[in-house]
């Protein structure tokens, strides 16, 4: 079925609300204390991170074995063979392509509730098949919980409201981590644990700078063309 037979409507309100609380979740996000209030949505973005890893690995022909999540919201996935290159750089593309699916859905008919639970049991499904510590496993039956529940007991218009918040926070997470990601590509410090773009400038002899600008570049084009899209085919 093509796109345009599957978008509905999107009003010029619904616009001028994403594109307010899409500053509010960019300024929250740089302020220390405020910050905290995003907790779970910025330890769902990990979850997200690491899962598109897995997710890559599997569709380029590799394995996904398992992953951790720890509190300070840092995670680590274990693969096994695929693509190193799209494995590598799906850690910061995945929460964006998945936040313009959301996009994209949310200009149809189906219901924002079916959207959350649906959400929801996925990230349960993939927390017991994939994570293997405590925290990880915890922490993600909860947020799984915390979508189902809400999609199951939130009538319409607050269920759309947290919809809108999600959708809108994976994109936009995806592009301040990278931004994260740039200044530790300029600031080179004894680290354990390498940083995507790190991975990927050994691997291509490109600066790691050069690979988070892109990866960067890349998600601001996939949420402005998702909410182009998703506006203009419904107008």
């Amino acid at each position: 079925m093509p796109l345009d037979a599957i978008i509905t409507t999107w009003s010029q309100p619904e616009v001028l609300v994403l594109a307010g609380l899409s500053l509010l979740l960019t300024v929250l996000w740089r302020v220390p204390i405020l910050g905290w209030l995003l907790y779970p949505l910025r330890l769902l973005d990990t979850f997200v991170h690491e899962m598109s890893h897995g997710v890559a690995a599997i569709m380029t022909g590799g394995r996904f074995e398992r992953f951790v999540v720890y509190p300070n919201r840092e995670g680590l996935a274990h693969i096994r063979g695929g693509n190193r290159f799209v494995v590598v750089s799906a850690g910061y593309l995945g929460p964006a392509l998945l936040g313009g699916a959301l996009i994209l859905l949310s200009a149809t008919d189906l219901a924002e509730q079916m959207i959350l639970m649906g959400l929801g049991l996925g990230l349960a499904l993939l927390c017991l098949r994939f994570v293997r510590n405590l925290f990880g496993m915890v922490a993600g039956l909860l947020l799984a919980s915390s979508l189902i529940a809400a999609g199951w007991y939130l009538s319409p218009q607050p269920a759309s409201w947290l919809f809108l918040l999600l959708m809108m926070h994976l994109p936009l997470s995806a592009a301040n981590s990278l931004v994260d990601l740039m200044r530790l590509s300029v600031r080179r410090s004894h680290r354990e644990q390498r940083t995507d773009a790190e991975v990927l400038a050994e691997m291509t002899h490109l600066p790691a700078l050069v690979w988070a600008l892109f990866w960067f570049i890349l998600a601001l084009i996939i949420m402005v063309v998702t909410v182009t899209v998703a506006w203009s085919a419904g107008a």
